[in-house]
């Protein structure tokens, strides 16, 4: 168990500095947090949705590039096929034989 010892005196001292400094750390009102809009924000929108706006506008961009590339590795592009927009016309049922 000798070994054990400098362990156990480590984790102690951790232990008592983190204790400490919790302690001394509550005796400090905390610090308000205000959300401040940028100079000239003429918007009027929250920060948070243009940040929102502004991801979702990359997310379809990057979406954009990746089926570009996708398209030059395969080398066939993707086109619709004209098969539904042909109208079929109701034939009339056969008379039994």
């Amino acid at each position: 168990m000798g070994g054990m010892e400098p362990l156990i005196h480590s984790v102690t001292t951790t232990v008592a500095q983190d204790v400490r400094g919790l302690v001394y750390a509550t005796q400090f009102a905390p610090a308000a947090l205000l959300e401040k809009d940028p100079p000239n924000w003429r918007w009027h929108l929250p920060l948070g949705f243009v940040t929102l706006v502004a991801a979702g506008m990359l997310l379809i961009a990057a979406g954009g590039v990746q089926r570009h590339v996708q398209e030059q590795k395969q080398g066939a592009r993707y086109h619709r096929t004209k098969m539904h927009k042909m109208k079929i016309r109701p034939q009339p049922a056969l008379p039994p034989v």
